[in-house]
């Protein structure tokens, strides 16, 4: 008992020492904080006592003061500058430098060339959106996910419908007769996205044998095949100087997509999935009191200004009728997993459209697998992909009208629900005395009847190489393949508004395949002169080969006509063929699928100049440039840029098929090189930049020679297309300047 007496004693009295003997040890450390660039002493610079609640700030000149024991760390953070931890010695005064943050203005972004930048050393204007925030707006084209996001950005949808197609237009139209799309870039490679023109010139460009006009139909933009959950960010470069460096097709800016890669080799899997729904509920508000007719009198006609509808009268909700709730799904699965320095990421998607108005459909399947592999002491990194891209789009019949104006125009006193024959399928009329091809197609009728389709396979890959083997040289590539095939067609019904009784229907098929190549390689140095000056000079070349191909054939008569009036044999709206009457309910047995053309009748068929002989209508362009850019800057305060490149172009005449074009910019961190207008702690970064570009615009192939096209009128045969050989054909060039000034407020970041 005395044993234990005594050890509990002695435990207490160890209890009882330690906190003085730890007091003992703690003292009062004094010290000095100054920026690493400029020496110049950093006010409210936070530093604390890691691991515990003793913190305090710096004053005016930088000075600090508080308790620590030796051993323990100190965290100092201040925004723009690098956190630093500092182990504590036995002395009681300690003085620190503060390097200056990448990141000052975010994260380091990727600009031209894949190069990664410092935004504060960027003398143009940029703007970088995460890839987390477009993929939460579970948007099926990505871009729409930029509107509002980005400044001076313009997004204009073709429409609201499932797999429509979106264009973007960066600062503006500054092109009256070319290209205002701006560049994609994808991991520094080049991508394609064109949709289809239905306006082909009779065969001078590549189109629609139909040589419609484009605005009975909607093709969706390439660049939407990309996966939203596959990009890490999107850096959208506005001004030429900006994309000088990628040359005329930048002219009008480039929009730059970093994709995400495995972080880790430890196994990670990621799985997310979103449902929403759709549903038209806003309407213009109309006027329903009158029938059909002008003037007060009664007629058949969609104005509405006859006599007043009887008391009683019933009269639909033909809107609600028509559009139904409309439902998207989105299904992603990510896969990270590698050994050591390879490592992978795979990754799947699933998109499933239903449009508001009935039989738009659109689904998008997705497939990705990319690598990150470093050896060499990690002085070499090699990062190949792969992707695989199908859509199926079920579309419906645009125009000049819209669904929309097509219902206000219904009378409200015929029910919608009732277009075909029961027992036929046939189109029922709306208006007795008129022929079936004579009055507005019933909406509900368009879009069973009137059908549209494509199915798009796609595939990309792409190999990214870099090579460090000092710390002042580098060597990067950029190698991609861009391939896809593409099938569709545009039927309009033999009973449809759209065609005329004697055409008896029409099929547009299509066939269009595109082949793109591009690599960029580049060499950079990087040299610091004295303690003040960083210099870098980057040149480099770039290699670009595109073709695309076209096969169309357009037919008309699915049957034979459409009784008119007075059309005994067809009977009024009765479609015909071979001299037998047939139903809507008959058609698609006899005929086969829509889009086979055979069922059109063949001397109608039409295909455009080489499709006559079987083959594909092209489009080819290459291009190959020289480039290099020069910069300096001096404490990572004041920036100086100067960009050169040395274009060609096949779609030149000879003569003019050399160009070239300088930029330059300039970045001045105001809040740096006049510290104390920081010490308010209002205004933590300040920027003044400028830039001053050349850049140019290449006409689009073949618009210099004087070509062959179908000639439709009669007699047939070939004529010169629209666009006649000019040898004097040079690129279309602009010169720009851009001024202007960045804040960050508030200890913003």
């Amino acid at each position: 008992m005395r044993k234990i007496l005594q050890l509990f004693l002695a435990v207490s009295l160890v209890l009882l020492l330690i906190p003085v003997a730890v007091q003992a040890q703690e003292k009062t450390i004094t010290g000095t904080i100054v920026s690493e660039d400029n020496k110049t002493p950093l006010a409210g610079v936070t530093v604390r006592v890691k691991g515990t609640r003793r913190i305090t700030q710096t004053d005016a000149n930088g000075k600090f003061s508080l308790k620590a024991s030796p051993g323990e760390t100190l965290q100092v953070s201040y925004v723009g500058y690098q956190t630093e931890d500092i182990k504590l010695g036995d002395g009681a005064t300690v003085g620190i430098s503060m390097k200056t943050a990448d990141n000052t203005m975010g994260e380091v972004v990727v600009t031209a060339m894949d190069i990664k930048r410092a935004p504060r050393s960027l003398g143009f204007s940029t703007q970088t959106v995460k890839g987390d925030e477009m993929a939460e707006t579970q948007r099926d084209n990505f871009l729409n996910s930029l509107a509002g996001r980005v400044a001076g950005l313009t997004l204009d949808q073709t429409s609201g419908v499932a797999g429509a197609s979106s264009s973007v237009v960066l600062r503006g139209f500054n092109s009256l007769s070319l290209s205002n799309q701006p560049l994609y870039v994808v991991d520094g490679v080049v991508m394609d996205n064109s949709t289809i023109n239905e306006t082909s010139g009779g065969g001078g460009t590549i189109g629609l044998a139909s040589d419609r006009p484009n605005r009975n139909n909607d093709y969706q933009n390439r660049i939407a095949d990309i996966n939203p959950n596959d990009i890490e960010a999107v850096t959208i470069l506005k001004g030429p100087e900006a994309t000088a460096l990628y040359g005329s097709q930048a002219s009008s800016g480039a929009i730059i997509i970093t994709t995400k890669k495995a972080k880790t080799n430890k196994l990670g899997i990621q799985y997310d999935n979103s449902f929403r729904f759709q549903k038209v509920t806003r309407w213009p508000e109309t006027f329903d009191e009158y029938t059909n007719g002008s003037f007060g009198i009664a007629s058949n006609t969609f104005q509405y200004f006859g006599p007043k509808y009887a008391p009683g009268t019933k009269l639909y909700d033909n809107k609600s009728a028509f559009f139904r709730t409309g439902t998207a799904q989105t299904h992603n699965l990510g896969l990270d997993f590698g050994y050591k320095e390879i490592k992978f990421r795979v990754s799947a998607s699933y998109f499933d459209q239903k449009g508001v108005v009935p039989n738009n459909d659109f689904k998008r399947y997705n497939a990705r697998i990319s690598n990150t592999t470093k050896f060499w002491n990690n002085k070499v990194e090699i990062t190949p992909s792969f992707a695989y891209i199908k859509s199926e789009n079920n579309k419906v019949l645009r125009s000049a009208g819209s669904f929309l104006l097509s219902l206000l125009v219904w009378p409200s006193t015929n029910d919608i629900k009732n277009y075909e024959d029961a027992s036929t399928g046939d189109k029922l009329d709306l208006f007795s005395g008129v022929s079936a091809n004579g009055e507005v197609d019933n909406p509900i009728f368009n879009v069973n009847k009137n059908r549209s389709y494509d199915e798009t396979e796609r595939l990309t890959t792409s190999v990214g190489i870099n090579i460090n083997p000092f710390k002042w040289l580098s060597f990067s590539g950029r190698f991609g393949y861009d391939t896809y095939k593409m099938t569709g067609y545009q039927f309009y019904h033999p009973q449809s508004f759209y065609v005329s009784a004697g055409i008896g229907g029409t099929l547009d098929n299509y066939w269009r395949n595109y082949y793109g190549y591009n690599h960029t390689i580049t060499a950079t140095v990087k040299k610091t002169v004295g303690k003040n000056f960083n210099m870098r000079l980057m040149t480099g070349t770039m290699w670009q080969d595109y073709e695309t191909q076209m096969y169309s054939i357009y037919g008309t008569n699915i049957v034979d006509s459409v009784g008119s009036l007075n059309n005994i044999v067809g009977g009024n709206g009765k479609m015909y063929k071979g001299g037998t009457i047939l139903s809507d309910k008959d058609l698609a047995g006899i005929v086969g699928n829509y889009m086979d053309s055979n069922i059109t009748r063949p001397n109608t068929r039409l295909r455009l100049l080489r499709n006559n002989y079987g083959m594909y209508n092209l489009n080819q362009l290459r291009q190959f440039a020289m480039f290099g850019e020069f910069a300096v800057d001096y404490k990572n305060v004041i920036f100086l840029s100067y960009t050169h490149r040395f274009e060609q172009s096949s779609t030149l005449p000879k003569k003019n098929r050399n160009y070239n074009y300088p930029g330059g910019s300039v970045s001045i961190i105001m809040s740096d090189l006049f510290p104390g207008l920081k010490k308010n702690g209002k205004l933590n970064f300040w920027k003044l930049r400028t830039s001053l570009a050349g850049t140019a615009r290449i006409n689009p192939p073949y618009s210099t020679q004087s070509t062959f096209v179908n000639n439709f009128a009669s007699g047939g045969g070939f004529s010169y297309g629209f666009l006649n050989n000019n040898a004097e054909l040079a690129p279309e060039k602009q010169s720009t300047y851009e001024i202007g000034t960045e804040f960050r407020l508030f200890k913003a970041v």
